[in-house]
């Protein structure tokens, strides 16, 4: 038997069920595991499973639930909710989003519950059960498009409190469990149910309401401890409050400069795990959304003044850059910490370097 499985996010790692499936499966066929999530990329080199599990790229996880219905028997979608309502939501918008085009068994592992999305999983599901312990419980009978009305979209699976981010940009904080998002005339985010944070509203800009990527609370709710692999390095990059950029598009860099806060935190964590130094740029405006705190020794984290570090960025982008994310040149971090520093000017506070 062949057998696809789309492991989402760093937790289903951290608490070790992404191992426990794939050794179960291992034996009884051939296994062709992808983690979708820029975070889960760290937790799979911690946890050493980077042979095992592909890391190589984004990944969206129905797309590639689709591709892989292609040459595998069973699909399983592997994932660890906050609570089981949210389980059966994520599964449900991933389980739609297929639609048509998944002509295989499709089984969602979660946190202690089993779920036969298409109700083809027979001897697997019951594999899974007896081994592992899972309840199977039906799958959602509504459609998460229901959730969709006059423009609104409606978010689960949020507690008040989070922070809640759109495409990787913290847009707010939450206020209420029950939560909508919609667009006003400029194309603008306007929400129900969350404390907008105008810095973040601006730096979203325009988005597609149905389609947006949308997470609430940590991006690791679990911990493990960190492990680095290295690689042949070449460029220097910039990343400018995209920090899943890092994990994909700068494994290989010589540098990178980030550009904001949580940013920073996380682009230096992500990176970390690939031996990559930084130059970081903030202001101190940390949403606090990342618990992480890593940089490869020799690091530089400059600290500007408050709300300019867009600006000596946007700066920074135009000296070094030539107005791009990237050039051939592998800069030294000292070296282009120093370049910054001059850029910034009067508007510079101190610096730090990572040991």
């Amino acid at each position: 038997m062949r057998f696809g499985i789309i492991l989402h996010g760093p937790e289903v790692v951290d608490v070790g069920l992404a191992k426990k499936i794939i050794e179960l499966l291992e034996e009884i066929g051939q296994i062709t595991a992808i983690m979708s999530g820029y975070t889960g990329v760290a937790a799979v080199i911690d946890a050493g499973l980077e042979a095992k599990i592909d890391i190589s790229r984004m990944r969206k996880p129905s797309v590639e639930l689709v591709d892989l219905s292609q040459t595998a028997d069973f699909l399983l979608l592997v994932n660890s909710a906050k609570t089981r309502d949210s389980a059966k939501r994520f599964g449900s918008i991933i389980f739609s989003r297929c639609g048509s085009k998944l002509n295989k068994p499709l089984i969602q592992v979660d946190d202690g519950i089993l779920i036969d999305w298409n109700g083809d999983g027979g001897e697997i599901v019951r594999l899974l059960e007896s081994k592992l312990g899972l309840v199977n419980i039906p799958p959602s009978t509504s459609s998460p498009l229901k959730e969709i009305k006059d423009g609104w979209r409606s978010l689960g699976g949020v507690i008040p409190g989070e922070n809640v981010w759109i495409n990787g940009v913290v847009v707010g904080k939450a206020t209420s469990e029950s939560i909508w998002i919609s667009k006003d005339r400029q194309n603008r985010i306007i929400a129900r149910g969350i404390d907008l944070k105008e810095t973040g509203v601006k730096r979203l800009g325009d988005f597609d309401v149905l389609s947006a990527h949308v997470r609430s609370g940590l991006t690791r709710r679990t911990t493990a401890h960190p492990r680095a692999i290295d690689s042949v390095k070449k460029g220097t990059y910039l990343i400018d409050h995209a920090a899943e950029k890092a994990v994909y598009n700068c494994r290989s860099a010589a540098l990178v400069i980030t550009i904001g806060d949580d940013t920073s935190k996380i682009a230096g964590a992500l990176l970390f795990r690939f031996n990559v130094p930084v130059v970081s740029i903030t202001d101190g405006d940390e949403d606090g959304i990342a618990r992480e705190k890593l940089m490869v020794k020799g690091s530089v984290m400059i600290r500007v003044q408050a709300g300019t570090d867009d600006i000596v960025g946007d700066e920074v982008r135009g000296a070094l850059f030539n107005g791009k994310e990237y050039i051939d040149d592998s800069l030294a971090a000292l070296e282009a910490a120093t370049l910054i520093m001059k850029i910034a000017g009067n508007r510079l506070i101190n610096y730090e370097i990572a040991e």
